[in-house]
């Protein structure tokens, strides 16, 4: 696979743009088993065991060749950074549930506990050829690393949840849940010695632990009603995290807190196609492993990241609305939403320039301030006893995020709005045909100056189409225009993608059929990303498999015939322009 990025990294002090091309090949197996168990020992209990085993293998082999611009568009500094690994991760875990119903009606008990390990052994040999050329005399150093991490994770986790009825319809339901895990991490971090000897660098490495245990405690009062139902409530989340460094015999501060967070559900049913749904909810997020381990990661001299075991648990808190009505008989749909959450001690990246070529070391911090809000349509109405459908579709989503560049706090603000239709033509049959397109506009707007700017636009035309043909053929395409404005000059570029087939039903019982597909009919099968956080846009283009074509053959066994299901294709329409914000909108 080859890639082309383009990374503009903005300090307080300056920016950068950092230019890479990329050669990877990834090779991974994976194997998975499992099993699902259900008893009903009467007609008041009831048991189900789901035990899961997965194995994973995998080897990756990269090599990039870099450099980096300052605002002068002067080149700082250029090299080549190459990375040879391999993994194993064999996980196991099991769900049970049981559930007991009383004789009084309402009345019921459900228990759940889950059981789970992870392990993740891997080996890294990273090497790093760096140019530093904002000196009188370049200077040039080579870093040979090999890394060897051995992780596992162990969990359980238990959850009781008591419904009592108090009237006709409502009930009071209690529940308790409590989830305890283990996470082990074994960092050995080894450069290479100009007398041909692996090095142990006991700077680079550490063991460290740290324990999760978070606990729930609820009341709520459950109303059913025949045109609405709704529930109140309270719960209670003590968190308790624990981090220990068994290599350096030292404990960090352990964080304890008592989360509160109400629970209300609302659902309002005016007709049997109209209703409105409104909910709220809460939850905590520990910390990943990596984001607590107190150790510097210099593999990539230009981008160095280390640990806070200091960082608290997230405080998440979502509220959404939706309002759908769906006529079945006229196939009309319309439906209309609308999120809003918030998260307190939110974890973000502090970026820190490390010198003047371009480098930067990255720390986890807890911030607040953050907040999401995201409202959405959809509009499909036919006509003509639905040979003609028409639909409309958008979006508008403002993100307000919270970033450190140098340790100073960062504000993005980003502003995503998106419109679509699409028209359809279904002629008796034997034809199915569509046409729509989409246009994005994303904004995005900084509080530190220096901070440059976001603007960029897209249209997205696409049409599909299905078509019986005598004989028992059928013909089908795809095809995606992606038109991108505002992108970094070396990935920005229209793709046009188009995939086709031709399929003919065999035998007396058309149980069989011969299919013929091309891919990438014009050859610009390319994924095109930008990916945005605090201090940094990336541009990426992505060259994955490019034109090839396929003959399959499907024999369906089954002892009944049936009509396939129109416009069902297995051809891949998953590569085009994806759009992905991050951490600094």
């Amino acid at each position: 696979m080859l890639r082309d990025v383009t990374q503009q990294n903005f300090f307080a002090s300056g920016n950068f743009t950092n230019n890479q091309k990329t050669i990877s090949n990834n090779l991974s197996n994976n194997h998975r088993a499992f099993l699902n168990l259900e008893y009903n020992i009467d007609s008041f209990n009831y048991i189900k065991v789901s035990p899961s085993i997965t194995y994973g293998m995998s080897e990756n082999r990269s090599s990039s060749d870099f450099n980096f611009l300052d605002a002068k568009n002067t080149m700082t500094s250029q090299g080549r950074n190459g990375d040879t690994s391999s993994s194993l991760t064999p996980n196991i875990s099991v769900n049970a549930i049981w559930n007991l119903k009383f004789r009084k009606r309402g009345r019921n008990l459900a228990t759940n506990i889950n059981l789970g390990g992870n392990d993740n052994d891997s080996e890294s040999e990273k090497l790093n050829f760096t140019r530093n050329m904002n000196l009188p005399i370049p200077l040039e150093n080579t870093l040979r690393q090999l890394i060897n991490q051995d992780n596992f994770s162990r969990n359980y986790g238990v959850r009781i949840n008591y419904s009592e009825p108090i009237m006709r319809d409502r009930y009071l339901d209690l529940i308790y849940a409590y989830n305890y895990s283990l996470s082990h991490n074994d960092k050995e971090a080894f450069v290479y010695q100009p007398n041909g000897e692996w090095l142990l660098n006991s700077q680079l490495s550490n063991a460290f632990e740290n324990t999760f245990i978070n606990q729930r405690v609820g009341a709520n009062i459950r109303t059913i009603k025949k045109k609405y139902n709704y529930s109140l409530g309270v719960n209670l989340q003590p968190v308790n995290l624990n981090g220990y460094s068994i290599t350096k015999d030292s404990s960090y501060t352990p964080q304890k807190r008592v989360n509160v967070f109400p629970v209300a559900r609302l659902a309002v049913n005016f007709t049997r196609t109209k209703t409105l749904n409104f909910n709220y909810q809460g939850s905590a997020r520990q910390p990943s492993f990596n984001q607590l381990q107190p150790v510097l990661d210099n593999s990539n001299p230009q981008y160095q990241t280390q640990g806070n075991p200091f960082l608290k648990p997230e405080q998440n808190h979502n509220l959404s609305l939706f309002f759908n009505n769906f006529n079945f008989t006229s196939g009309r749909v319309f439906f209309v939403g609308s999120n809003f959450s918030f998260t307190q001690d939110k974890i973000v990246n502090n970026s820190i320039r490390l010198g003047r070529s371009g480098s930067q070391l990255t720390i986890p911090e807890n911030v607040d301030g953050y907040y999401n809000a995201t409202g959405f349509y959809n509009f499909s109405k036919p006509f003509q006893n639905r040979r003609y459908v028409f639909s409309l579709n958008g979006t508008v989503n403002f993100n307000h995020n919270i970033n450190l560049i140098d340790s100073a706090r960062n504000v993005g603000r980003n502003t995503l709005v998106s419109q679509g239709f699409k028209f359809e033509f279904n002629f008796k049959e034997w034809l199915e045909w569509d046409a729509g397109a989409r246009y994005s506009l994303n904004t995005a707007r900084y509080s530190l100056p220096g901070q440059q700017n976001l603007d960029f636009n897209s249209w997205t035309l696409t049409s599909n189409a299905r078509v019986d043909l005598k004989g028992g053929w059928i013909f089908r395409y795809d095809f995606d225009y992606m038109i991108n404005n505002g992108l970094a000059a070396g990935v920005n570029g229209n793709i046009a993608l188009m995939n086709a087939s031709l399929e003919k039903t065999v035998f007396k019982k058309k149980n069989g059929f011969l299919r013929f597909s091309a891919y990438d009919i014009f050859k610009q099968a390319t994924n095109i990303n930008r990916s945005v956080t605090g201090n940094s846009i990336t541009d990426t283009r992505t060259n994955r498999l490019t034109q090839y074509f396929m003959v399959t053959f499907t024999y369906r066994l089954s002892r009944f015939t049936g009509q396939q299901t129109p416009g069902q294709s297995g051809m891949d329409r998953s590569r085009g322009m994806e759009y992905r914000r991050g951490g600094g909108f």
